[in-house]
């Protein structure tokens, strides 16, 4: 889709791509691995994207989020953010020239695990 629409947008001098990814492309969970390596490529796919379209001046956004109040998610009985909410921070990153925007408290804090020990994370049951 991006490759679709970077003529466009180098023809009128750049512009902006944001991609909505998830927490879970740093992550995995029991049951949502395919899930997971899927949102982990896109992730690395955004990352190069935003290399290659740089010299267009487009900015290329990544958009992290957990779970939003979606028909998607409407099997999920946990918490859920309002879509309103994500909407709100990722165009506000774009407008901040933000590569990354972390729409919630859990993306922020999967995030910052990343660079951790995964036992830090996971809880496997090793004592």
């Amino acid at each position: 889709m991006v490759r679709a629409f970077a003529p466009g947008l180098a023809d009128n001098g750049g512009g902006a791509v944001l991609n909505v990814l998830s927490a879970m492309s740093w992550f995995s969970y029991d049951g949502a691995n395919a899930y997971g390596a899927a949102k982990a490529a896109a992730w690395s796919l955004t990352n190069g994207v935003r290399i290659e379209l740089a010299g267009q001046g487009t900015l290329v956004t990544g958009l992290h989020l957990g779970v939003a109040d979606t028909d998607m998610s409407a099997w999920y009985e946990g918490d859920k953010g309002d879509p309103v909410d994500v909407v709100r921070a990722g165009l506000d990153g774009i407008e901040a020239g933000r590569l990354e925007v972390l729409a919630d408290a859990w993306s922020a804090h999967v995030k910052r695990s990343v660079a951790g020990d995964p036992s830090e994370f996971y809880s496997l049951g090793a004592a």
